[in-house]
């Protein structure tokens, strides 16, 4: 008698709080609540990782712009970085031969007379350089004329000729050459052409490092201006 009377108790306590058999806090039998809020953190304080909401737009970095003949600049690094061992003129020394800093200008204001050689069919002449022992000449590669590809360097007196065709075209816009270990440049402070000395910087394989200042550089350049 006393458990009937105690199971019609729990029946009327449930009637009278309006919740039907089996129903909780307004959720059906078996169903989790569903939060509406946005989830603060990764994980709740039972340990469950939340979901994340979907992204709907992610900003993608551009890609670098493709280097032209007009923006690469002088390979800094090299003079900075890098120790050359000797050098035979400081960068703002005149320069015995012609009493001032390198004599800079256009590769078509050369006289002909003056190139090495002649350069391979359909390249052009893209830049001669001249210091106190070498000659250099740069050909561009087959019908592009802004392209630089061969290296022909010289010795005056004969004794030595130095050519490599660059496989890598952006370290050549920077008149960059290596083989074998060797590695060749045509440096120019493009930022103050008409108060500082370019060189001739050639690096060995064995560590060794020496640069010529240049007397004369032409190159081809469209929209560079010399003083």
């Amino acid at each position: 008698m006393n458990q009937r009377i105690w199971a019609i108790s729990i029946g009327l306590s449930l009637a009278s709080c309006g919740l039907p058999n089996g129903q909780h806090n307004g959720q059906p039998n078996g169903q989790s609540e569903v939060q509406s809020q946005p989830v603060q953190s990764r994980q709740s304080n039972a340990g469950v990782v939340s979901p994340q909401p979907a992204v709907d737009h992610i900003a993608a970095t551009p890609p670098p712009a493709s280097p032209s003949i007009e923006t690469v600049q002088a390979p800094q690094f090299l003079a900075q970085e890098t120790s050359i061992s000797q050098q035979d003129y400081e960068p703002t020394a005149p320069l015995p031969a012609t009493g001032q800093v390198t004599i800079r200008d256009h590769i078509r204001n050369l006289d002909p007379d003056r190139l090495i050689t002649d350069c391979p069919s359909d390249s052009a002449p893209y830049a001669f350089a001249e210091s106190t022992h070498y000659r250099v000449q740069i050909c561009s590669e087959e019908y592009d004329p802004w392209q630089p590809k061969y290296y022909l360097q010289q010795a005056k007196d004969g004794s030595e000729e130095l050519r490599i065709t660059s496989s890598d075209p952006a370290e050549a816009r920077q008149l960059i050459f290596q083989s074998e270990g060797h590695t060749h440049i045509l440096y120019r402070d493009a930022t103050r052409p008409g108060e500082v000395n370019a060189y001739l910087q050639m690096f060995m394989p064995d560590g060794d490092s020496y640069a010529e200042a240049l007397l004369y550089f032409y190159e081809a350049s469209s929209g560079e201006t010399f003083e």
